[in-house]
């Protein structure tokens, strides 16, 4: 393809995409747009080219190998996009995520490395390529604003501050961390676990601690966005799926299809003039916190 053919052609980067609720927001992609291209990312080369043949192989998607918790991925992959794709992006859907149950440090950072630090990384890396009218969709969950329910009074005014920077989101977080090495209770520092009837204690509060960073995270992206970067008219946005039937829940009984959760993050990627910065699910705008 020349340069001039590349430069016309719509770029989707989908990570997280080798299965699950990413796969059928690949799947629908392909569809839409025949003539653009679309990256499925892949932390694993081969079960991305499975996914590939399992979609059919279609001329249109390309296996990205991506690991959103790692820094060095995540630039080998934008170094790809601007060596073999035309170097620009139009959407990037952060869609990756794990959960675990486990109370150790080592899950919490696992956690918070793929789910929050993986999308600010990512974004960091990607939105200077990334092209007027683009859009950036954070995959959340409907956990973050039940977390930030049981949040401390002074964590939820820190949280909600419309000046937060970044880095001091970031710093809200350093008290979790500190907490949980020092086998200390996280309520002690304000962080309480969603209680949900027969809930699984530590999947909730670092799971909905991380998508909570993540819906924090995109507001202040889309704030700060003209400050940072060229590109005109780019929405940044969090999307909740919905509670999907997938491998990060043991395909959940009473869980909804992955092609539902597909077509909530869509939602995202193709209305026109959506607020900026906001929390959606089926293209219904959602509080930060739960009532």
């Amino acid at each position: 393809m020349s340069s001039k053919q590349q430069s016309h052609q719509r770029v989707f980067v989908v990570t997280g995409a080798n299965k699950g609720i990413g796969y059928e927001v690949v799947k629908k992609l392909s569809t839409n747009h025949p003539n653009d291209l679309i990256l499925l990312g892949s932390r694993d080369q081969k079960r991305g080219e499975e996914a590939l043949v399992q979609l059919g192989s279609p001329s249109n998607v390309k296996v990205l190998v991506l690991d959103t918790s790692s820094k060095k991925s995540i630039e080998q992959a934008k170094e790809e996009l601007q060596n073999k794709y035309g170097g620009h992006l139009d959407v990037l859907i952060n869609n990756a995520g794990i959960a675990n149950n486990d109370p150790s440090l080592k899950a919490l950072k696992d956690t918070f490395d793929t789910n929050f630090y993986g999308v600010k990384y990512m974004n960091d890396t990607m939105s200077p390529i990334l092209r007027d009218n683009g859009r950036i969709v954070n995959v959340s969950s409907g956990i973050a604003a039940m977390t930030m329910k049981e949040c401390s009074q002074d964590l939820k005014t820190k949280f909600l501050d419309p000046n937060l920077t970044d880095s001091q989101l970031e710093q809200l977080f350093a008290g979790l961390f500190k907490a949980v090495e020092e086998g200390k209770d996280p309520a002690t520092v304000g962080f309480n676990p969603v209680k949900l009837p027969g809930s699984i204690h530590y999947f909730l509060l670092y799971y909905g601690t991380s998508k909570l960073g993540v819906n924090t995270l995109t507001r202040i992206e889309a704030r700060d966005w003209e400050k940072k970067y060229s590109a005109k008219n780019v929405i940044i946005s969090a999307v909740c799926p919905g509670f999907c039937a997938t491998d990060i829940n043991g395909n959940a009984q009473g869980g909804r299809s992955a092609e539902l959760g597909a077509d909530s993050i869509l939602h995202a990627v193709y209305t026109e003039n959506l607020e900026n910065g906001q929390f959606w699910r089926d293209g219904n705008q959602l509080p930060l916190e739960s009532k």
